[in-house]
């Protein structure tokens, strides 16, 4: 099944599990970029940087890029919050990037892109994405679809017991609606080429 073959008023949890929360991990070693979304939410942003900071500990991981400005719903710069809890643990400065001025998931994409291509970071590379798991395939498809043509390989990491869990998503009101939004606004940006249309297994 196709995602534009999702009736958008028909939204079930089942949709919402396959289209958000079935990203898979790779096992890796090291890798050349580990990219962090900023998120207006610190609760949220909070378990991005502990996801972040695991993978630090244990992976050989050459340049780290912190994405995010003030959100248009925030009131704090994401990327110097992350890097001062980056630096408080001990991550030389010079190893990261910053793009503070980003205020939505789009202009974190663009920004970032344009900050690898400044340093090299995109041709034969191994990109690490860190968000949480429901944020992850909207940020992949915006990548691959502006990147196309690179060469390079994504890795998702992700918040293993996060605020926005499946389970929590599928008991909770708000977080239900966010999350069905969330698969709208996928198939919205495939209708207007945003992103590439992409099949998904529900068997």
């Amino acid at each position: 099944m196709w995602l534009t073959e999702i009736n958008t008023q028909n939204i079930t949890d089942d949709i919402i599990k396959k289209v958000l929360f079935s990203t898979i991990k790779s096992e890796f070693l090291e890798a050349d970029c580990l990219i962090i979304f900023g998120c207006h939410l610190k609760p949220l942003l909070d378990e991005r940087l502990e996801c972040a900071i695991k993978i630090l500990k244990s992976k050989k991981i050459d340049t780290i890029l912190l994405t995010g400005g003030i959100g248009v719903n925030g009131n704090f710069n994401e990327s110097e919050y992350m890097k001062k809890a980056l630096l408080n643990f001990g991550i030389a400065e010079n190893k990261i990037l910053v793009d503070d001025r980003s205020t939505t998931t789009e202009e974190n994409i663009v920004n970032s892109i344009q900050i690898l291509r400044d340093t090299n970071l995109i041709n034969n590379k191994k990109i690490v994405l860190v968000s949480n798991q429901a944020h992850l395939r909207r940020i992949g498809m915006e990548l691959k679809k502006q990147l196309n043509g690179n060469k390079f390989d994504i890795i998702y990491e992700y918040p293993e017991n996060s605020i926005i869990s499946f389970d929590n998503v599928k008991n909770d009101n708000d977080l239900r609606n966010l999350a069905t939004n969330e698969v709208k606004k996928i198939i919205r940006f495939i209708e207007q080429g945003i992103v590439d249309d992409e099949e998904i297994d529900f068997n």
